[in-house]
């Protein structure tokens, strides 16, 4: 009996472990995760604006991963056990996809780093790697935590091609909140986007504030409004601060990177001037 016992237990030792789900992606944001967390042998492919630097944080990265168009065709010449899509994903496609078979798995594209840490434990166990996506998870955790955040609260008012500013439930927003900032772009309606006029972006009497676009050549009617002379005027170099899109796509993987970028270029005007006091 008990060398039927040591048997049995030797064979589920050896048993294999079932083997990880071999995962496609369609959702931009999915793509710093598994890149981060899952076994490089179970990405079938990533999407192909993960190696596009001005929407991706993590290009360089993406260059050593396999990407798709995201057509019908390539799914099913590659055979992914699990397609990855966003929830602004096209309804049409997706019901396509779930009719030929393939499981779909939607993550948002995360505007708070809060929503971000429950997709990526979401996706952690949806590709067999909760351990590892806990792990990556931390030291997410561990990044922000050590970010020293500004010991004044200055005010910023987020400004956008089109007259446009950003409320509560934008990315910028929470990213605002984490850099110990106050964001004039806030109102009553808690909207996460809104028109402002010129006048009212003068009157706010910001501190400074945040563009997401370089403003020397103006490429659109769209920019026009940030690259007033008024604005110009009342908010000059100086008083501008900047983050790059592609970190803020979505929250979550780029959130320590882009909280660290603003606290820094605080940190910096502040003592500019408190040197030329």
């Amino acid at each position: 009996m008990r060398l039927i016992l040591t048997a049995v237990i030797f064979a589920l030792c050896a048993a294999p472990a079932a083997a990880l789900p071999r995962v496609m992606s369609l959702n931009l944001c999915a793509d710093p995760y598994l890149m981060a967390f899952a076994d490089k042998a179970q990405i079938v492919a990533l999407t192909p604006l993960s190696r596009d630097a001005s929407l991706s944080a993590n290009a360089a990265a993406a260059q050593n991963f396999p990407v798709n168009d995201g057509q019908i065709e390539a799914i099913i010449e590659l055979k992914p056990d699990l397609v990855i899509v966003s929830s602004w994903s096209d309804p049409m496609r997706n019901a396509l996809i779930k009719r030929l078979g393939f499981e779909l798995l939607t993550l948002d594209a995360a505007q708070n780093y809060t929503a971000a840490r429950d997709e990526i434990i979401t996706l952690g166990k949806a590709i067999g790697r909760e351990a590892q996506a806990r792990a990556y998870l931390q030291n997410l955790d561990t990044a922000l935590a050590a970010l020293q955040k500004l010991t004044h609260a200055p005010k910023v008012l987020p400004l956008q091609r089109r007259n446009l500013t950003v409320g509560q439930g934008h990315i910028l927003d929470d990213i605002l909140s984490r850099a110990g900032a106050v964001n004039l772009g806030r109102d009553t309606s808690d909207s996460p986007m809104r028109r402002v006029s010129l006048e009212s972006a003068l009157a706010v009497r910001a501190d400074y504030i945040l563009v997401n676009e370089t403003d020397e050549m103006p490429d659109s009617r769209g920019m026009e409004f940030i690259t007033h002379p008024a604005l110009a005027r009342a908010y000059p170099a100086t008083r501008r601060l900047h983050i790059d899109n592609n970190l803020l796509v979505c929250a979550g993987a780029s959130t320590p990177r882009a909280v660290a970028a603003l606290i820094s270029q605080l940190n910096q005007y502040q003592k500019r001037a408190a040197s030329s006091q």
